[in-house]
């Protein structure tokens, strides 16, 4: 008997759709791709519970017929092939005849459609069987309504993200949709809550929209062409520092894509420009079409070249001409003419200069001569600040006659002079104390009064910095190195997770000009549900108006120049880490996310003191040898070891 059998079609339906629909996202992907191709100008959608319990999406589109409507779920069946030759050639983005067939697999699926003509129905399918068909009265277009999803998978159920990070994931979705297509409206809902509007318009607005407007508005166009590929969009200046990898969109004729060669080819143009430029790309990829395939990935997530080099080098270059010609385009102005430097010639034409072509800057007259006579002379107590003294306070000797500051030796220089003169009391009132206190401080230090000893912090000895980055020091065994940013990351974890365990806030420090900084979409949602833990972590953060919000507070050992960094830095990197279905995982996600964001960085110069209280803040930690992430935080040469490096 053979042992080799043919599959159901139910199992063969459920491997398809586990291929093609990973997850909601994949879903919301290939509905909104099947409404772009049916010609809509304005796609809805709206989910609930992450789209594990219902997907809508609704279309202004061309719509199908009764006859459509049967054939539309079924598998491979499409409307954009007709031959094999045709997958070369693609213009469209779903061909395959799988997505809605893989969807009504593994759910409940309910299609409505009307088209132009009239002519409309619905019809509902289960598990890839049809249980209702009806015709009834629709507007022209289509929705597709999807409920409990995967509800005959239950184990792809099981792995499938919290509902805040599967909406993430479905927004990441509309966005990058919605960039590749700004003449398309788009309106995204989660439960009743808009989320994300896209208004038709240009690309640049539609980034405003997507990322945010501040951003926007800085971006460069791109526009080159080289060999056939032709790269447009817009990219960041080399000044970005903000810029996540969820920032970072690529299109294959508008269609979004993934392709690891050519985000290589992105980090290589900015990497002149410093490690720390995390630049902002929105970037649309167009060859002919024998050039690439689209075909290599079930979900048509990835592309694959013909000639990967010379995208790659084509990518480049197309960044770098954009710097170049944004530099020759600021480039600064110098209006050399003789009318404008005082002569009486005709006017000479503006002479344009490069930075590194300006002429020398003239020496300019001091600061003290240039002030100096227009000042009063006035008999104050205090010495002129433009007269020239020793530090014993003493005028020269011979001052001259024509300078109207010198001061003559009859003046007190001595304070105990000026105050008997002008009958100033040793006792004055701090201006800065409150009234009611009374408090008065003396100008004269008490020499009556013992100096209290100062308490010394215990202190490894010979510890100093290598690079900014590192900390040296010797102990008994040999030469130890501690790798500062795990180190300190591994104290602030600790701490954090004591925090959120004990539910205690940590010491902030109050901004006195709350600094503004705008989210983007993603980044809303996600602080939408970490609002509290970053509150008990030392940030204070509340809606100011739109996408823009103010930082209220910060942790008390967080630099102020670092504020809107880390609340960018923290937010992007608790979406790669969401567990919220798991408490303890998600406060470890928290904890690890807040440490790495507010730890010191490599290149960061700290002071002796705060070498002596990283080193022992770290060897009081539960786990000292480690970060939380799994990296050494120091390691130690022994004197064995540094032995044997110099022996013959």
């Amino acid at each position: 008997m053979a042992e080799i059998h043919l599959l159901s079609d139910e199992i063969i339906n459920k491997i398809a759709a586990g291929e093609v629909i990973e997850r909601p996202a994949s879903a919301v992907k290939e509905l909104i791709e099947n409404a772009i191709d049916a010609g809509a100008t304005r796609i809805q959608v709206q989910i609930e519970q992450g789209g594990k319990k219902k997907i809508q999406v609704t279309d202004n589109g061309k719509g199908m017929g009764s006859a459509d409507l049967e054939l539309c779920f079924l598998r491979h069946t499409t409307s954009k092939l007709t031959s094999a030759d045709d997958l070369f050639h693609l213009q469209t983005n779903g061909f395959r005849g799988e997505a809605v067939a893989s969807i009504a697999a593994v759910s409940k699926l309910t299609i409505t459609s009307a088209t132009q003509d009239g002519e409309s129905g619905r019809i509902i399918v289960k598990g890839g069987e049809v249980i209702e068909k009806e015709d009834i009265q629709a507007s022209r277009g289509t929705t597709f309504l999807v409920e409990d999803l995967f509800y005959n998978t239950p184990v792809r159920r099981t792995f499938l993200g919290s509902e805040t990070s599967e909406c993430s994931r479905i927004l990441d979705i509309v966005i990058k949709t919605a960039i590749s297509h700004p003449e398309i409206r788009f309106d995204y809902k989660v439960g009743d809550r808009t989320v994300f509007t896209g208004v038709p318009g240009e690309l640049r607005s539609r980034i405003a929209e997507a990322i945010g407007s501040k951003v926007a508005k800085g971006l460069l166009p791109v526009d080159y062409t080289e060999a056939g590929v032709h790269v447009s969009g817009y990219i960041s200046p080399t000044t970005e520092t903000n810029g996540k990898r969820n920032h970072q969109f690529l299109f294959m004729r508008n269609r979004p894509i993934e392709n690891k060669m050519v985000s290589k080819a992105v980090s290589q143009a900015y990497e002149p420009y410093g490690a720390q430029c995390k630049p902002v790309t929105v970037l649309f990829l167009d060859m002919p079409d024998m050039e690439f395939d689209i075909n290599v990935h079930p979900a048509k997530r990835e592309v694959r070249f013909a000639n990967g080099n010379l995208v790659f080098l084509v990518v480049t270059h197309a960044i770098r001409d954009t710097f170049t010609k944004d530099l020759e385009a600021n480039s600064p102005f110098i209006d050399l003419s003789d009318e404008f430097m005082g002569g009486s010639a005709p006017q000479a034409r503006p002479t344009q200069f490069t930075p590194s072509e300006m002429p020398a800057k003239p020496e300019q007259p001091s600061f003290t001569a240039a002030i100096a006579p227009a000042l009063p002379q006035n008999d104050l107590p205090w010495e002129n600040p433009f007269a020239k003294t020793n530090y014993a306070g003493i005028t020269p000797s011979n001052p001259s006659a024509n300078k109207p500051y010198a001061k003559p030796a009859s003046v007190a220089n001595t304070l105990s002079d000026k105050k008997s003169k002008y009958n100033v009391s040793d006792d004055v009132q701090d201006l800065f104390s409150l009234p009611e206190y009374g408090k008065i401080i003396s100008l004269e230090p008490d020499l009556t009064k013992p100096t209290p000893p100062r308490e010394t912090p215990w202190a490894p000895p010979s510890f100093f910095q290598i690079a900014n980055t590192y900390i040296a020091g010797e102990d008994s065994n040999g030469l130890l190195i501690i790798d500062q940013h795990a180190a300190h990351t591994r104290v602030l974890f600790e701490q954090a997770m004591e925090s959120l365990q004990n539910n205690i806030s940590q010491d902030s420090q109050e901004l006195l000009f709350p600094e503004l900084i705008d989210l983007s979409k993603q980044e809303k949602e996600i602080f939408r549900n970490v609002d509290e833990q970053l509150r008990k972590l030392g940030f204070f953060v509340e809606p100011f108006g739109g996408d823009t919000y103010q930082i209220r507070s910060i942790p008390s050992a967080l630099p102020l120049s670092r504020a809107a960094k880390a609340v960018h830095d923290f937010l992007n990197d608790v979406d790669e880490n969401d567990t919220k279905n798991d408490m303890v995982k998600f406060q470890e996600a928290i904890a690890k996310s807040w440490a790495k964001t507010n730890a010191y960085q490599a290149g960061d110069k700290l002071k002796p003191e705060e070498i002596t209280a990283l080193v022992s803040q770290l060897m009081i930690t539960q786990d000292p040898l480690k970060s939380p992430f799994g990296s050494p935080t120091l390691m130690r040469l022994t004197l064995d070891e540094l032995s044997k490096k110099f022996r013959h």
